[in-house]
């Protein structure tokens, strides 16, 4: 199936890999993590255009605040 991508992620594998790295090395009691800023932005960047892509499609239901 050819065409236009639904989405294009600004998050490139090796930042993906690497944040996945870097959270398994986190003690789990570690209440912080130490990331690469430019990895944090494409992530947030993607999330938002995917939550901005599957609430244009309805099928986006996001959690309250605790």
């Amino acid at each position: 199936m050819s065409g236009r991508p639904i989405l294009q992620l600004y998050t490139t594998f090796a930042e993906f890999e690497t944040l996945h790295e870097r959270h398994d090395r986190t003690r789990s009691t570690s209440k912080t993590v130490t990331v690469d800023r430019q990895a944090l932005i494409h992530i947030l960047i993607d999330h938002a255009r995917m939550l901005e892509a599957l609430r244009k499609a309805g099928r986006v239901d996001v959690a309250e605040p605790h």
